[in-house]
């Protein structure tokens, strides 16, 4: 659809990424920080046009309160709601949770998406009903939502997280779920190890390239995420119509070294997006990219640093995989039908782990809704740290 260039938009040849203070998920200030974000790169009619389909696909990864950080927050899918619905378009709002087992009306009602879509009359959709587009990407098949594959608009309204496989989870990674269901489960078992994840994510990402992503950073995750890691205050909504552009700002702010999320690199390789912040434009607000706020990354992260050839010499004592908490888990069964590999079995409902079969992708702790898996970490992976 050929669009109107609005008179309100600056000329740049620089990514532009919106940066917002907002210090609570207080409706009106939610509301005024986006609609400033919107502005700042270029005004809402820049995205979307009367009467057009407009999917909103935010990160329902699981069915936890809002206040868990998990999950993007209702205020700001509310606030972009009411805005895009002024333009009079007409709007659909879905993910895919994790490893979906639980009917999703209770992610809906957890999420606080129930509310925001029966206040504003959105239609939620069920992906794991909705019909599929096959895509071909580097000889891999995706399926992705019909509902999103075939939107006018889609915009990207992702969490800022860190991530126990890829070490951070935003703009590119929330695109992961426009997959239904376990088909999800199949990929992490295709690609184990997180590069080779990485490249699948990338892969999601460039068949489903939203319109707009705006990030929830008023409270993040930070740890071991992204499910159970703990809130972060940040205080920040981000906006770009380069996700790429986004996660380098977002991840830099966070604590990570230029060129450690591969997922960024990966898109940024394939001209996906700019990364380099050379080729990007911070507007809005005033932030210091070299402010140390203390924020704590994934335990495994300093594992990357090893060289594979020491990796394979060293095997079975480098290693940080998963490990359920006998006193928080509540024998819900969850983690082991969402296991890729079957590495998990039930001793009187207790997941017990085959670390022969298992891949480390955490897909368990994703999914868990009691925070019961943790990490266990060798010995010498601790001195990497």
């Amino acid at each position: 659809m050929q669009r109107e260039v609005p008179k309100n938009r600056v000329e740049t040849d620089k990514s532009v990424v919106s940066v917002r203070r907002c210090e609570t998920y207080d409706p009106e200030l939610v509301e005024k920080s986006i609609r400033q974000l919107i502005e700042d790169i270029g005004g809402i009619e820049q995205y979307v046009k009367p009467g057009d389909k407009v999917h909103l696909k935010p990160n329902l990864l699981t069915a936890k309160n809002p206040d868990r950080a998990a999950t993007t927050h209702p205020a700001v899918v509310r606030a972009i709601a009411k805005i895009v619905k002024e333009v009079g378009a007409e709007i659909t709002l879905g993910d895919s949770p994790a490893g979906i087992t639980r009917p999703i009306e209770e992610y809906w009602k957890n999420t606080g998406m129930e509310d925001v879509a029966r206040d504003l009359d959105l239609k939620l959709v069920r992906f794991e009903k909705n019909e599929v587009v096959e895509k071909n990407i580097n000889g891999t098949s995706y399926f992705i939502a019909r509902v999103v594959a075939e939107a006018d608009v889609v915009i990207n309204l992702c969490k800022m997280k860190t991530h126990n496989l890829v070490l951070y989870t935003g703009a590119i990674k929330n695109n992961f779920g426009c997959i239904p269901g376990f088909r999800k489960s199949e990929y992490h078992k295709q690609a184990p190890k997180p590069h080779n994840f990485a490249q699948i994510v990338v892969d999601v990402f460039s068949a489903v390239k939203p319109d707009l992503s705006i990030m929830d950073g008023i409270v993040a995750m930070e740890g071991n995420g992204p499910s159970a890691g703990n809130p972060k205050k940040m205080g920040l909504l981000f906006a770009s119509t380069d996700a790429v552009a986004l996660d380098s700002v977002a991840s830099r702010l966070m604590g990570f070294e230029d060129g450690e999320i591969e997922t960024t690199e990966i898109a940024h390789q394939r001209g996906l997006g700019k990364k380099k912040f050379s080729e990007i434009e911070i507007r809005g607000d005033h932030v210091s990219m070299n402010q140390d706020i203390s924020f704590s990354l994934p335990s495994n992260r300093y594992l990357n640093y090893v060289p594979s050839s020491l990796v394979r010499i060293l095997g079975k004592l480098l290693y940080v995989r998963p490990k359920p908490d006998s006193d928080r888990c509540k024998r819900c069964g969850i983690c082991i039908a969402n296991c890729p590999v079957q590495a998990m079995t039930p001793r009187k409902g207790f997941p017990i782990i085959d670390y022969k079969k298992c891949i480390s992708c955490f897909c368990c702790d994703e999914v868990c809704p009691f925070d019961a898996i943790d990490q266990n970490i060798s010995w010498l992976a601790k001195k990497f740290r």
